[in-house]
């Protein structure tokens, strides 16, 4: 049998982060949506998802095909229940097949940080074989939850990790790190500072001082030093944050939540996120004041103000970080972020 997972109706409420990927490719405790499934079944699964990413994900149609809802847990149970027997290779008729067969509302979570976060995940930790250098005095405490710690991880002096954490193949937690789990730290990231239930997709840094708490960070990201983030508001209210289906901001029902940072974003130095700020794909952020709670895709700028990224000049420096770690940027994955750029140029006006 074939294993096909297709991304869920109104994948827009996953943006920014779904822009750029198809949601199996989102991190959750123990790997990504996609390799938990592959150890499920134990076999490799595709991807059935949105045009401008098929050339960077291709899908594989075999005779007999099974196709799963990318917003589903993988569970062997989840598997049984809500698996599509399917030769179709339409995703719109995918989509509504799902929307007509599903029953479980508890599915469909309500954003991102509850789909990740949930704590039901923690049963897919695996414990990789890895060496801590102890001399360096890292101060490790698995009470609440393991902590994974993948090949070529760094862990430098001082630093201080509570699970549950997993941190990626080739990652640096720099010195005197405090990070608070659940965390994942996806692979080739740098850490510092202080760190509380955080998702790193991957490739991207903060390295330095400054707190970062209920956030999720895209790939090729670079946080500037001293930054910090919001996670509650001071009346202890639920958050808001901005809707990608409806164009609005809209009651997270959250009381903790930070921000999501799009792929390829950056921000200057002391940079200082309000309370739920959505930042889209391929925004360099800088200046004095709090930047606005929404920054659509490809914008340059800051509280002052704000301009279209011009498309040529982000390509040349993503490509230029990219190579920094021995990543070449493909001719697929440079016409996606040209069409993610064409996308989302209305909510640039």
């Amino acid at each position: 049998m074939n294993y096909i997972l297709f991304d869920p109706p109104n994948i827009e409420r996953f943006y920014p982060f779904a822009l750029t990927r198809p949601l199996g490719e989102m991190r959750i405790l123990g790997g990504t949506i996609k390799k938990n499934w592959e150890k499920i079944i134990n076999q490799k699964v595709s991807y059935l998802t949105a045009s401008h990413l098929s050339d960077l994900y291709p899908v594989n149609w075999e005779s007999e095909n099974i196709l799963i809802p990318s917003i589903c847990f993988p569970s062997q149970a989840n598997l049984k229940k809500y698996g599509i027997s399917s030769s179709e290779c339409d995703l719109n008729v995918i989509q509504t097949k799902w929307i007509s067969f599903k029953k479980d509302n508890n599915l469909i979570y309500k954003d991102l940080i509850d789909f990740i976060f949930n704590t039901q995940n923690n049963r897919f930790f695996l414990r990789e074989k890895s060496t801590i250098d102890c001399s360096k005095k890292p101060f490790l405490n698995d009470d609440d939850g393991p902590i994974v710690i993948e090949e070529d991880v760094t862990i430098m002096e001082g630093a201080m990790i509570r699970g549950p954490v997993h941190i990626c193949k080739g990652s640096v937690i720099k010195m005197g790190a405090k990070i608070y789990g659940p965390t994942v730290i996806g692979p080739y990231s740098k850490i510092g500072g202080e760190v509380s239930r955080c998702v790193f997709l991957g490739y991207s840094n903060k390295a330095h001082e400054g707190f970062l708490g209920d956030s999720i960070i895209g790939e090729w990201c670079n946080i500037g030093a001293g930054t910090s983030n919001s996670n509650l508001k001071n009346n202890y209210d639920t958050i808001k944050m901005w809707d990608y289906c409806e164009h609005k901001f809209k009651d997270s029902g959250q009381r903790f939540l930070g921000m999501y940072m799009g792929d390829h974003s950056k921000c200057a130095i002391n940079t200082s996120f309000n309370t739920g700020t959505t930042i889209g794909v391929n925004c360099n952020i800088f200046g004095t004041g709090f930047p606005r709670n929404y920054i659509p895709s490809f914008s340059w700028g800051g509280p002052s103000g704000y301009k279209e990224y011009n498309i040529e000049k982000s390509i040349q420096t993503a490509k230029i970080v990219m190579k920094r770690r021995n990543v070449e940027m493909s001719f697929e994955y440079e016409k996606m972020l040209r069409k993610v750029f064409d996308m989302t140029a209305n909510f640039r006006i």
